[in-house]
């Protein structure tokens, strides 16, 4: 419906005030210099709604200020006058929406406040109301009717007498703060109030004078500045009047108090009045050097930190005014004990209200990196840990929030270990608020990080909490995660035996959940453990584990099984999947699932296993060759196969048939191109051992490879476990070549000599060009000389090898120089 404005009275007003402000000037021209005068401003200041008591129509009252301004905009002349607008509604009736017509009044008239619109509503419904009971309006003798809003309610025109409040006594300032407080609730008035420099200048020196004075007046003024903290755009009002400091002093001074009230109520000693204190944040700390798993999700939308339910409850944590009679104290010899631990219980109430808005606050104005670093110097991280001591579930929610937030920081997270926090949170974790206790897990998960931190979370009894709280849907992704990062240590894998088996069914119950991949991780951590390996294989769960490893080729379950097929007492459980594991070797085209399968072929060196028929059966040498001779093969995957070779040739009748497949002078080049690969050179020794210690096969390693030319260069090598094998590899070949074994000898005579060796050669003059061959070695290594040398025999000369790095053949061990697995880095980012 559209508003129409009579056009007659339209004009006679235009005409009206043209011809006054002609009136204003022309007084003003004869009155004063007229070089003087400037400017001329006008202000129109919106009054009462009345209605038409003839015509369908609301009279607005509204009032005029014209003054003349001079040069320096001083004023020189001004005058207000009064004056009326009728707006007229002549297609009201029975069917008009009251409320749709109200905001369209109110949005085409520039005079109107939008926070009036109720009050608009109440005088169309009244003119409505008028029609049909008189069925004309000129019928209607109403006209003394004016339709008021409730007086307790606050009225955006009125601002200035509110203002105007904060200048009196403490129980006016209580009232106008609270006045202003419930006019800055309306989202839509605070792009008003935050452009009335008078208003926020007002609440700005109230607050930073009478906080002290009152909790109820620091409350209304701390929550009129929260309401401006929820929007980004209005922190600069925030931070102009430094609220931001006044709510940490305010908070401070609360927290100390009420250790003073307790002290009262209990009738002990009050603790020294001491602000909390800490050591300080370096200011080099700066967002850009966390890493980026430890950024955590985003605290907040532009609008808050909480849901609808908490932003409720903040909003409407109490009725103000029945919290203004009790006084401030309970330190009063005239109140017995039950009228103390009542006033005790009002002034607790009062307090966790003030603390609760100031907190959230800072938590909304902490989204600016450089205020929270202030918040930081300022010791908030104190004042949060402190306040872990209330029991209000509210304040600890807003409590705990910003503590997660503050974690990610390095110099925050020590200066919370610092103050003990672990040891305050397994109170928070038996709140009966789900949201209390996923926060403080949240909490706890960003503190994981830390190892020392690890170890007080398992110390304080947390782990058997987290246990209990698996079968909470709302909390178990959150509590897999915490527990990966306890199963990074040793000494804690052992106390998960009791649930290891639990969260083994969870992961065979989990397909293709989200949290599948983080239960996986922690699975694979906790089977290094050979207790825990033990339970998790219980009630025949590695056929299930495999059925799904197979079907799904998912390689993070297949190194699961990998690492439980290391324990001695696991291997037998995997022979019967032997032939499942080969078969997907060969043929599956995943290269990480390809791996896993490799490994736990590798470690199963067990004697019942026949190597030989396995590789005939799935033509297993041409794949090995193969993966070997490519250039593109995962480094990864050569290395496992070598594993796998050294684990076959243990059985004799598989050594014979590398051996035959000139397996071997593929690992001999596979040596020459990875040289500098420490594992893959070490891999393939043992594969050289594992063949010449049947003793059948020495003859062809000797006499048809480069193996043992290799064995001896490798004897100087800078890794001790390499020359520790060489040298028990070079050792069998000399006690059955004879050929090798004076070779070997001066080889290792120079070794044990080298430095001695490099002084005499030092000193020798070059050789003449018509040497023979013989004479081509210096004099004192020619065969002639060691003919005569006083060289030790070769059981002898073994002895020269420190104990460290030699093995006996008695001693050897197939398992002795398997590569330690790696767990796999799984990164889960901090909260």
């Amino acid at each position: 419906m559209l508003i129409i404005i009579n056009a007659l009275s339209g004009l006679v007003i235009v005409f009206l005030i043209g011809a006054y402000f002609v009136y204003i000037a022309c007084r003003v021209f004869y009155e004063m210099d007229p070089d003087e005068a400037k400017y001329m401003r006008t202000e129109r200041k919106p009054g009462t709604l009345d209605v038409h008591p003839s015509l369908n129509a609301i009279v607005l009252n509204y009032e005029i200020d014209v003054q003349i301004l001079g040069a320096k905009e001083n004023v020189i002349y001004g005058e207000k006058k009064n004056l009326k607008k009728i707006i007229e509604l002549p297609m009201l009736n029975s069917r008009t929406d009251c409320y749709a017509l109200a905001k369209e009044v109110v949005y085409q008239c520039d005079l109107i406040h939008h926070s009036r619109v109720s009050e608009v509503e109440q005088t169309i419904y009244y003119l409505k109301k008028r029609k049909l009971s008189h069925g004309s309006a000129k019928d209607s003798s109403s006209h003394d009717f004016k339709p008021t809003s409730n007086p307790d309610e606050p009225n955006y025109n009125n601002l200035s007498d509110y203002i105007e409040l904060l200048y009196e006594g403490m129980s006016e300032k209580i009232k106008g703060a609270h006045l202003i407080q419930l006019l800055a609730r309306d989202p839509e008035n605070l792009d008003a109030l935050s452009k009335n420099e008078t208003v926020i200048s007002a609440l700005g020196r109230v607050l930073r004078e009478d906080w002290k004075r009152s909790i109820v007046l620091s409350t209304h003024l701390v929550f009129t500045f929260f309401c401006f903290s929820m929007y980004s755009r209005f922190h600069e009002v925030i931070l102009k009047c430094k609220v931001g400091s006044i709510c940490m002093d305010i908070i401070d001074y609360e927290l100390r108090r009420y250790d003073k009230w307790k002290a009262d109520l209990e009738g002990v000693e009050a603790p020294d009045d001491v602000p909390i204190v800490r050591k300080p944040c370096p200011s080099s700390a700066s967002m850009s050097e966390i890493p980026r798993s430890r950024i955590p999700e985003p605290v907040r939308p532009k609008s808050g930190n909480f849901s609808e339910t908490n932003m409720k409850a903040v909003m409407e944590g109490s009725v103000y005014d029945d919290l203004t009679n009790s006084t401030e104290s309970i330190d009063d010899k005239k109140l017995s004990e039950t009228e103390r631990a009542k006033r005790f219980r009002t002034l607790l109430k009062k307090q966790e209200h003030l603390l609760r808005v100031a907190f959230y606050l800072l938590l909304n104005i902490a989204e600016d990196e450089s205020i929270e670093e202030k918040m930081t110097k300022r010791n908030i991280v104190g004042l949060l840990v402190k306040a872990l001591e209330r029991e209000n579930e509210e304040l600890l929610v807003l409590v705990v929030t910003f503590l997660k937030k503050l974690s990610i920081m390095q110099c925050n997270k020590d200066g919370m270990a610092g103050l003990g926090i672990v040891e305050k949170l397994p109170k928070l974790l038996e709140s009966n608020s789900p949201d209390l206790v996923h926060l403080t897990l949240k909490l706890l998960f960003n503190l994981s990080f830390d190892t020392k931190l690890r170890y007080k979370i398992v110390k304080v009894g947390l782990l058997p909490r987290f246990i209990g709280l698996l079968s909470d849907d709302r909390h178990q992704e959150m509590i897999l995660k915490l527990l990966y990062h306890l199963s990074y240590d040793d000494d804690v894998k052992t106390q998960f035996a009791e649930c290891v088996g639990l969260i083994t069914d969870m992961l065979l119950l989990n397909i293709g959940n989200e949290g599948d991949e983080v239960m996986v991780a922690l699975c694979i951590n906790l089977a290094t453990d050979p207790i825990n390996a033990q339970q998790m294989m219980k009630k025949n769960r590695v056929q299930s584990l495999m059925m799904r490893a197979f079907t799904y080729q998912d390689n993070m379950l297949m190194k699961m099984l990998r690492n439980l097929s290391e324990h001695k007492s696991s291997k037998v459980n995997f022979v019967e999947f032997v032939g499942d594991i080969a078969k997907a070797v060969v043929e599956s085209k995943e290269d990480d699932f390809v791996v896993e399968c490799v490994g736990i072929l590798s470690n199963l060196n067990l004697p019942e296993l026949d190597w030989a028929e396995i590789f005939k059966h799935f033509d297993m040498l041409k794949w090995v060759e193969k993966i070997i001779r490519s250039n593109n093969t995962d480094p990864e995957l050569v290395l496992q196969v070598v594993v796998l070779l050294g684990t076959a040739a243990a059985d004799e009748g598989c050594a014979g048939l590398l051996c035959e497949s000139n397996i071997m002078n593929v690992l001999i080049d596979l040596l020459k191109t990875h040289q500098e690969d420490d594992e893959i050179v070490l891999q393939i020794i043992f594969v050289f051992f594992a063949t010449i210690s049947h003793g059948t096969k020495i003859d062809y390693l000797a006499e048809k490879t480069e193996a043992p030319a290799y064995l001896i260069d490798l004897l100087q090598d800078n890794n001790k476990s390499i020359r520790k094998l060489c040298n028990t590899c070079l050792n069998i070949i000399a006690d059955h070549s004879k050929t090798w074994a004076e070779r070997i000898r001066i080889e290792k005579f120079r070794h044990h000599n080298a430095q001695w060796l490099q002084m005499v050669d030092s000193q020798q003059l070059e050789p003449e060009e018509d040497e023979d061959e013989e004479d081509a070695l210096p004099p004192y290594l020619n065969t002639e000389f060691l003919g005569t040398a006083v060289v030790p025999p070769l059981s002898d000369l073994t002895d020269t090898v420190p104990d460290s790095e030699f093995i006996s053949q008695k001693e050897l061990d197939f398992d002795y120089f398997d590569r330690p697995e790696m767990m796999p880095d799984l990164e889960i980012e901090a909260m």
